[in-house]
């Protein structure tokens, strides 16, 4: 549960390096099926290049966390607010995550992420 806690108050320091200290080296990142950009990225290199590319839609991006829920089975779901610009539109716009991440050895090595945290309790209480 610290391990999620820490890597979202790490993003606003540091963005996705300190994120990437939180992941295995060979993790498997899942995006929202709804992302502009979906997909499965594998390892440090992978999800770096999802926040990259999610960067050049949502600049400033910055989070705080919601709530993180500890599931069984070495699971935690750490639901999460973002809310950043985007030159598309005048304000901030914010965005809501919820990640179904699976830790081993103090690192995540599976991240499937939800727009919503129902989705996420349901994806953890029905693992495929």
């Amino acid at each position: 549960m610290q391990l999620a806690r820490s890597a979202i108050l790490r993003w606003n320091e540091r963005g996705v390096d300190a994120l990437l200290e939180a992941l295995d080296p060979g993790v498997e990142f899942h995006p929202p099926k709804e992302s502009m950009e979906p997909g499965v990225y594998r390892g440090h290199s992978g999800v770096r290049d999802y926040f990259d590319r999610l960067a050049r839609i949502v600049e400033e991006q910055r989070v705080e966390s919601v709530d993180v829920i500890d599931i069984a089975d070495e699971r935690v779901i750490a639901v999460v607010r973002g809310v950043g610009k985007t030159a598309h539109f005048d304000g901030e716009i914010e965005i809501n995550w919820a990640w179904l991440i699976t830790v081993k050895a103090g690192r995540a090595t599976h991240v499937v992420t939800f727009t919503d945290k129902n989705q996420a309790l349901e994806a953890a209480r029905f693992p495929k």
